[in-house]
């Protein structure tokens, strides 16, 4: 981890000593351009990707996407598609990077008591990004002054994803002019702050809850500075600061908001990834039998789903019944019960869970992949291929989906299928070296008709002329 954290410093440095560009208009635009930035954001998600602390789990990854879009529709940001990661880590942070990326740490979304909360520090991270903030600190160290500035630039930027190695790269810097640099972010903040509230307004949730969030950080941390949660030290929050956001969320009406009952599901489930599956069990036990919980629904997902991993399938069935008497329905409950039947080996009444759950949410990709690993396992391959080719056409950049009919196709001896299929799956990994691998492997196959043969030529030509680009960027960074 070490090692990528410094290449990514001599990554930036590289950008920063770039072509001697003459000092006119806006410095992010003269110091980091738009093709650069795009370099930079690749570099970061291969890191995230190959990363063993990044969290992969679908059901997360899909609310969280549907919440950031829902956001960034709301906001002014005009660039490609906005990437987000999540780190599985019990600490409260949150941070935007060049690139157009966004990390979150599953502490932060737990420590969130409303989907109003979340959404706040999403929407301040995108104001960072629609505001050029990054490249707008970068072009605040003058060319003149730029050397002795880099290594605080460098540990600032760094800041937004690991405090702990910023504070070595301040000691480290000589740099002059300390207060000039900080007073800088602090207005970054600000104007974040500003353009995030109008970004969670605009997309309908509580705008209250970008302060609720900060009190409760601030709540849970007081005179407790070792304490002091990574949000608040890359973020630092002021008595002028809350003030300043308290006034001008008097500008906008009250509104009550429910939470989606997946922002509660999504908790739980975290809550049982970050700890001992029994410790967690009993604590859960606890906390439903004494009524200490923020969300009875949250509460009740969490224990069925650590009844799951702990292998108890009766209790785990039995605290789903509860949400079915209530009659509360949630595609994450669906994906739970089919788990259960599968992990119980009850294939086909989790078959007819799968297509049942598939008619009322047709693009939950959690039941896609059930779907398609039942029909592989029934050796139903063409029906799989089927299936899966359709879905490709909808989520064109899903890995896992070209994964899936790599698999499929390998089961039906089609060869030239086979590595074209994981190629891509490799390609939206963001490996583009074994993309291209496996592309070439997918010519050199001698069982493709004229035309898979022509598409998957062009293909490799594409990847390797991406690759070249890449390099020669890289390079002249």
């Amino acid at each position: 981890m070490m090692k990528k954290i410094f290449f990514y410093i001599f990554f930036v440095s590289n950008i920063c000593f770039a072509n001697e560009l003459p000092d006119l208009g806006d410095y992010s635009e003269t110091i980091i351009g738009a093709h650069e930035e795009k370099i930079i954001g690749t570099q970061i998600l291969q890191q995230a990707h190959q990363s063993s602390s990044i969290l992969h789990d679908v059901e997360i990854e899909d609310y969280l996407h549907n919440l950031t879009n829902k956001l960034v529709n709301s906001s002014d940001y005009s660039g490609p598609g906005l990437k987000f990661f999540v780190v599985n880590d019990r600490s409260i942070n949150a941070f935007a990077m060049l690139g157009g990326v966004i990390g979150l740490h599953t502490g932060l979304i737990l420590s969130s008591n409303s989907e109003s909360e979340l959404a706040s520090v999403i929407s301040h991270e995108i104001a960072h990004i629609t505001q050029r903030h990054i490249p707008r600190l970068m072009g605040k160290l003058q060319r003149d002054s730029f050397k002795s500035y880099l290594g605080l630039g460098l540990a600032l930027l760094l800041a937004r994803s690991n405090p702990e190695l910023a504070k070595g790269a301040l000691t480290a810097s000589q740099a002059l002019g300390v207060q000039t640099v900080l007073d800088f972010t602090r207005e970054n903040e600000k104007e974040a702050d500003r353009v995030g509230i109008e970004i969670l307004h605009k997309a309908g949730f509580d705008v209250r809850g970008s302060i609720d969030f900060f009190k409760t950080l601030q709540k849970g941390n007081q005179y407790s500075i070792g304490a002091t949660p990574s949000f608040l030290r890359t973020h630092p929050i002021t008595s002028e600061r809350i003030s300043d956001i308290e006034n001008r969320l008097t500008e906008y009406p009250y509104k009550q908001r429910l939470d989606d009952p997946s922002f509660h599901f999504v908790k739980g489930k975290i809550k049982v990834f970050l700890q001992d599956k029994k410790s967690i069990k009993k604590q859960l036990q606890s906390n439903l039998k004494n009524k200490t919980y923020v969300n009875e629904l949250g509460e009740r997902y969490s224990l069925a789903y650590a009844y799951l991993l702990n292998e108890n399938f009766s209790q785990a069935l039995e605290e789903l019944k509860w949400f079915k008497n209530k009659k509360i329905k949630n595609p994450m409950i669906d994906q739970l019960n089919i788990q259960i039947l599968l992990k119980k080996d009850d294939k086909d009444k989790a078959y007819k869970a799968i297509k049942n759950a598939l008619k009322e949410y047709p693009n939950y990709r959690a039941f896609i992949y059930e779907l398609a690993e039942y029909l592989i396992y029934k050796k139903s391959i063409n029906e799989a291929i089927k299936f899966l080719q359709r879905y490709s056409q909808i989520f064109n950049s899903d890995p896992n989906i070209y994964r899936l009919l790599a698999k499929a196709y390998s089961l039906n001896e089609k060869r030239t299928l086979q590595y074209e299929s994981l190629a891509e799956s490799f390609y939206y990994s963001y490996n583009l070296q074994e993309a291209i691998i496996q592309m070439d492997m997918a010519v050199r196959a001698k069982d493709g008709n004229f035309y898979e043969k022509s598409r998957v030529e062009a293909r490799l030509k594409e990847l390797q002329r991406e690759k070249e680009i890449y390099e020669i960027s890289k390079a002249n960074l």
